[in-house]
């Protein structure tokens, strides 16, 4: 069954059964898939255009009635007809949001471990009857080195074309990988990835020269199965053959990613004789089609943890055939490569000196060095900072509130796309409890207060009018839609989600910071990493306890981390063996197994 989807006018044929968001997800078309398929998030609205929807499934009944009227279906519990036409709201992403993160390192300097060379090469005489093999390495003054079967098999074609002609050779790790006619010293590309678990980002380096070529940022397809690791490791679990359709989608969307490449840049992806790949621990191990069920239970051990190695004809990557595609180590079951890359870009291993990095989404995973130790941990923050258990919650996408501003007699709000308000993202959500903290309208215990009670507080009337009764709780409306059925609002229990994603994260930055001894006043550094600590207000986060009390001088955006920290391993032999000590080097602490961890979790849960 042919289904269409608008505006991106992508057709691809659906499968009998299969469900609006499945079919997107392998047509590579993106669609929030928070719930993996359960019905309950109401995130993944489509409009159907033509076609027969008449069959509303919505069991959860996320849809209201005018939604209905409109035409808009949850893509995940609705099924495809046959000449189906959908309409996919295109968004700025967080996905586009993170091409604008990825700068390396002022003085970096690559090394590369894949060099081309070209020689004039001169065909046997009978003066000199040695090999094509021997007289090549002479000629490059690489005598130790030798050729691969693949390589050596090309040798025939190329040098009996013509009597002396210009050759280049690929080389890697004492190995001749690859032959060409001509001189193409240039065309030596790289590519690194950093699979999150949201947003798959794929950058195309230069790695002659270490410039960045290209980059694409889409959300990571595997949504369309779980919203989390945790989902997606049950869903590769239910049935066999799960674990390839995960694997699938992730490596078919690199190789989409290669694919534009190649047609935008003109240039070849035989070319492409690298690859660096980094994601959490459940990432890495989907990428590279080994089972991650052990991840999801105590004591979550992982498969592996060093860094591992495959050639990309064995993943079906479409680069070079024997390319090595090199996934960064991980730190431990939950603290994967992706922060081993991000550590890389900081000073964070010096260890002398009180510096937090923190990497904020379902997971936090945090690193404190100082006092000569270097520790992390992972806590389960849940989806309150992505927006998924947020009633209006939504990804950075056009339409989503970014900034809150309660002023002395009005509310001020940020919109990306500079548009009607259709919900809020993770920074807008930070924001807004934060400014509700700072004014008071929530008290430290996390309760959003009565028009009465703020009257009393002296609170202006025209915030007040803001608050809004709902039944036993009060709302805050953040924007008055003209027809009053489409406001955007915070709830009480949108604070409280808020409360136990900050709480984890401050109970195990607390429990580590007494582990090695660095307080607040040693704390000299503290790190976010990725896009949403790029785009969250310091103020704000320190408002509702999610970053400790220092200074916000003392506070450095990193950007995309995780990517620069690919792309430098890609194009540096030294910081590859940077990753692989830093990984072996840093203790992990195990939250679930310490005693103190409930303790400090409900002390941290007061504003």
């Amino acid at each position: 069954m042919k289904i269409t989807f608008l505006p991106q006018n992508i057709t691809w044929e659906s499968e009998e059964g299969e469900t609006i968001l499945q079919a997107a997800a392998k047509a590579g078309v993106s669609i929030d898939g928070n719930c993996a398929g359960m019905g309950t998030c109401g995130k993944c609205r489509v409009k159907i255009l033509e076609g027969d929807a008449s069959e509303i499934r919505d069991h959860h009944h996320k849809l209201t009635d005018r939604d209905i009227e409109a035409g808009y279906r949850l893509a995940c519990c609705q099924p495809v007809t046959e000449n189906m036409v959908v309409e996919v709201a295109e968004a700025e992403t967080t996905a586009s949001r993170k091409k604008k993160l990825i700068r390396l390192p002022e003085g970096f300097q690559p090394f590369t471990a894949v060099e081309k060379q070209c020689v004039r090469f001169n065909k046997a005489t009978l003066a000199d009857q040695r090999s094509d093999e021997e007289r090549i390495l002479s000629a490059f003054g690489w005598e130790g080195a030798s050729f691969t079967y693949h390589a050596l098999a090309k040798l025939p074609r190329i040098l009996r074309k013509k009597e002396n002609h210009l050759i280049t050779l690929t080389h890697r790790d004492g190995l001749i990988i690859d032959v060409e006619e001509g001189d193409t010293e240039k065309a030596n590309y790289g590519v690194a990835v950093d699979i999150g678990t949201t947003t798959a980002v794929v950058m195309l380096w230069n790695c002659a020269n270490g410039t960045m070529i290209d980059v694409s940022a889409v959300t990571n397809p595997q949504g369309a199965y779980g919203a989390d690791v945790i989902s997606r490791i049950t869903f590769a679990g239910e049935k066999d053959g799960n674990l390839g359709v995960l694997q699938k989608a992730v490596i078919d969307c690199i190789n989409k990613a290669i694919d534009d490449f190649e047609a935008e840049n003109h240039i070849c992806r035989g070319n492409i004789y690298q690859m660096t790949v980094v994601g959490n621990t459940t990432m890495s191990h989907v990428f590279l089609g080994i089972d991650p069920a052990q991840l999801a239970l105590a004591p979550f051990s992982p498969v592996f943890t060093e860094a591992a190695s495959a050639e990309a004809r064995d993943l079906g990557l479409k680069i070079f055939d024997r390319a090595e595609v090199y996934v960064a180590p991980n730190i431990a079951g939950h603290v994967g490569s992706d922060i081993t890359a991000g550590i890389i870009t900081t000073n964070l291993m010096d260890r002398d000196k009180g510096h937090l990095f923190i990497d904020i989404g379902t997971n936090g995973e945090i690193v404190l060095t100082g006092n000569g130790r270097a520790v992390a941990c992972s806590t389960a923050a849940g989806p309150a900072f992505e927006g998924s258990s947020i009633s209006q919650g939504m990804r950075a996408a056009r339409g989503a509130i970014e900034t809150v501003d309660i002023r002395e007699d009005r509310v001020d709000i940020g919109v990306i796309g500079d548009c009607e308000p259709v919900g809020i993202c993770g920074s807008g959500i930070i924001d807004a409890v934060g400014e509700l903290i700072r004014t008071g309208i929530v008290d430290k215990s996390g309760r959003l207060l009565s028009r009465e009670k703020l009257e009393k507080k002296g609170l202006s009337q025209k915030v007040i009018e803001h608050v809004r009764p709902d039944g036993k709780t009060n709302d805050f409306v953040l924007y008055f839609s003209p027809d009053g059925k489409s406001d955007v609002v915070i709830t009480q229990k949108d604070v409280r989600e808020v409360q136990l994603a900050k709480a984890a994260i401050a109970a195990g930055i607390t429990i580590m910071m007494g582990e090695i001894g660095v307080t607040l006043d040693t704390l000299e550094t503290v790190s976010i990493a990725g896009a949403f600590g790029s785009y969250i207000r310091n103020s704000s986060a320190i408002h509702i306890g999610l970053l400790p009390k220092v200074s916000e001088e003392r506070i450095v955006s990193l950007g995309n981390a995780a990517g620069i920290g690919a792309s430098m391993i890609l194009l540096s032999q030294r910081c590859r063996e940077n990753a692989d000590k830093t990984a072996m080097e840093i203790e992990h602490i195990e939250l679930a197994g310490r005693s103190d961890f409930q303790d400090e979790y409900m002390t941290a849960m007061m504003f």
